[in-house]
């Protein structure tokens, strides 16, 4: 692809995906790994692996590595088909909507817990989508309410820690449940923070830190999802109430939480990238919230920008209200929002929104890019923007113009990478001479 001042690669498009895709420069999981589990290399415990999530299998890698030895047996769930060595029990569960394959993760973790083994130290990694991809429902909440509790959340425009308290008020693993069948005298999670609202507490539906919520406080999580079928409210009421006796008992096992990575960790890259290209860098900050609320105020700060080229740089997830059918992505929506944004300005400016887990809701889907040309070239494909982020269906049109980033998987996950990027303003509508 090209542009009519050069090589797509030279535009300031190819240059804000760029920047952008260098969220991962100087991150090195094993060496994080490494940092947490030191004294445990060093000692002659024996450790049992628990890895659960999109990050998994790398994370179990990376401590097997480490440890050596030391380690006993491995249970390894993620939402991709992967092999482990020989005596690991690997499961592969569904994401973002558990099915079939999530409960039978599930069960056997649970099955993995119960059974004696020569460990003295339980060793928990966790990652988002774990919350998805192994689950336990307390009876009589089924998969199908799981399910209709996530379209619920959806259609609400939840951010993921609010249906992680849902999620785990009613779930035998989260919310510390989990700990409740750990064998061993002491246990450790290293999380890989994928929440800029909730932090680690509330990866996994927060798996390994306590939440207790009281009569009033699941009363609420039952009332915030609104009017539901009366069978269904009953069983998610009764379900809550079985798991609060559930974890009325203190876990047997001394815990430790650690964070391995926070998601700021992949914006060091990004700005450093920017800076390289002689722009200056302004931090958007957590990018949070309504999609269309959060480029709305982004508008505001691209309009009172510097004049000189300036990169803007976020992490985050932003939350989109969907219903219905329409095909795309937080990323895609984001980067077509922004388009309007940007054909306005009277500046270049381009956008780009990239999951750092490789996955934008879609496979093969990292995300997208949109630019100043972007409303342009859809309206002469006869393409209404306006028509299709009313349905949330950005993806076939997006695909179109060609401004959909390829993804796979990237063994991070890290929250979704936002980059602003714009040119030199034109002297005719500089500020200094507005």
């Amino acid at each position: 692809m090209s542009d009519e001042g050069g090589s797509f690669e030279s535009s300031l498009s190819g240059a804000a995906i760029a920047i952008a895709q260098a969220w991962s420069d100087g991150l090195d999981l094993a060496a994080l790994v490494r940092v947490q589990v030191a004294d445990l290399a060093e000692s002659d415990v024996v450790v049992d692996l628990v890895a659960l999530g999109k990050a998994a299998p790398e994370m179990s890698a990376a401590a097997s590595a480490v440890l050596g030895a030391r380690v006993g047996r491995r249970f390894v769930a993620c939402d991709v088909s992967t092999t482990g060595q020989s005596g690991d029990v690997v499961v592969t569960g569904e994401h973002p909507v558990p099915g079939l394959g999530s409960l039978e993760a599930g069960r056997r973790l649970l099955e993995f817990l119960d059974s004696p083994g020569d460990a003295t130290l339980t060793l928990f990694l966790v990652s988002g989508g774990a919350s998805s991809i192994c689950v336990a429902p307390v009876p009589p909440v089924t998969l199908g309410d799981l399910e209709a509790v996530w379209n619920r959340a959806l259609a609400l425009g939840w951010d993921i820690t609010r249906l992680n308290r849902a999620r785990a008020a009613m779930s035998a693993l989260g919310g510390g449940a989990v700990l409740r069948r750990a064998r061993t005298p002491r246990s450790r999670s290293l999380v890989m923070v994928d929440n800029v609202v909730g932090g680690a507490p509330w990866v996994a539906s927060g798996l390994t830190f306590d939440y207790r919520p009281s009569r009033l406080a699941r009363r609420r999580l039952r009332a915030s999802l609104g009017p539901l079928e009366p069978d269904l409210a009953r069983r998610l009421g009764d379900a809550m109430r079985s798991r609060a006796a559930l974890v009325r008992t203190p876990p047997k096992a001394v815990h430790e939480n650690r964070v391995l990575v926070e998601p700021r960790a992949a914006v060091a890259g990004v700005a450093a990238k920017a800076r390289q290209r002689s722009m200056s860098v302004e931090d958007m900050g957590s990018v949070i919230g309504d999609v269309a609320e959060v480029v709305g105020a982004m508008a505001r700060r691209l309009r009172d920008a510097s004049d000189d080229p300036v990169c803007f740089v976020g992490i985050g997830e932003v939350t989109v209200r969907v219903e219905g059918a329409g095909r795309g992505g937080r990323c895609q929506e984001f980067a077509s929002r922004m388009a309007e944004v940007l054909a306005g300005l009277g500046r270049p400016g381009a956008c780009v929104a990239l999951a750092t887990d490789g996955r934008d809701f879609l496979e093969g889907v990292a995300g997208a890019w949109s630019d100043d040309t972007t409303v342009s070239r859809l309206a002469q494909r006869g393409t209404d923007l306006g028509g299709l982020l009313a349905r949330h269906d950005v993806h076939d049109a997006l695909e179109g113009v060609g401004q959909l980033i390829a993804g796979q998987r990237t063994g991070w996950n890290l929250c979704d990478v936002y980059v602003v990027a714009l040119g030199t303003r034109p002297p005719a509508t500089s500020n200094a001479t507005a």
